[in-house]
């Protein structure tokens, strides 16, 4: 049935994963600034009016610091765990990616007599590797026929001009359709 694999490498397109982490990076660090506007608009700038009525203002500023030094320790530490997740679900768009553009050089090389693309349990691009693999498998018998019948035709229009050599007396028009019919042949391979 299916094949287990195993990628061994976790980074597998250097552009798309570096792009795919850092335009995650970006987007949560715009939820972390939106988040960060969100609590002071809804309710710091009143908690802090509020309590100024209670801490001197010096030990206000060192609470609120310490806030702020605890808010960012949090968000360095969640940083690496982010990091190893982005790189993960990239890992399962990019190791399909490029199995699935390996395979389709191999297409546009005329190959398609090739086993299905079998993806792993969570990578992503399943749907197209399922459509790539039905593609090659209504493909690859044509390309099968058309190959067997040019070399049909190459050997017949060998033999043709084989024939034509013996006879010497054959026409120039004869002669000039076998050498047509032998250079179209060389250009339908």
């Amino acid at each position: 049935m299916s094949e287990k694999f195993k990628r061994t490498h976790f980074v597998n397109d250097w552009s798309l994963q570096i792009r795919y982490i850092g335009l995650t990076f970006l987007v949560m660090a715009l939820f972390l600034a939106v988040s960060i506007w969100i609590v002071y608009v809804t309710g710091w700038s009143h908690l802090v009016d509020k309590l100024s009525q209670i801490y001197p203002q010096g030990r206000l500023v060192e609470i609120l610091r310490l806030i702020y030094l605890r808010l960012a320790f949090g968000f360095l530490l969640i940083l690496p765990v982010a990091l190893g997740f982005t790189l993960y679900l990239s890992h399962t768009v990019a190791g399909p990616l490029v199995r699935i553009k390996r395979y389709l050089r191999l297409m546009a090389k005329g190959e398609f007599d090739l086993a299905p693309i079998v993806l792993r349990r969570f990578d992503e691009l399943k749907e197209v590797a399922s459509l790539i693999n039905e593609i090659t498998s209504k493909l690859g018998p044509r390309f099968q026929e058309r190959r067997k019948l040019i070399e049909s035709l190459q050997s017949t229009a060998q033999a043709l001009r084989n024939d034509l050599q013996r006879m010497p007396s054959a026409g120039q028009e004869i002669h000039r359709k076998a050498n047509y019919l032998t250079d179209t042949l060389r250009i339908l391979e």
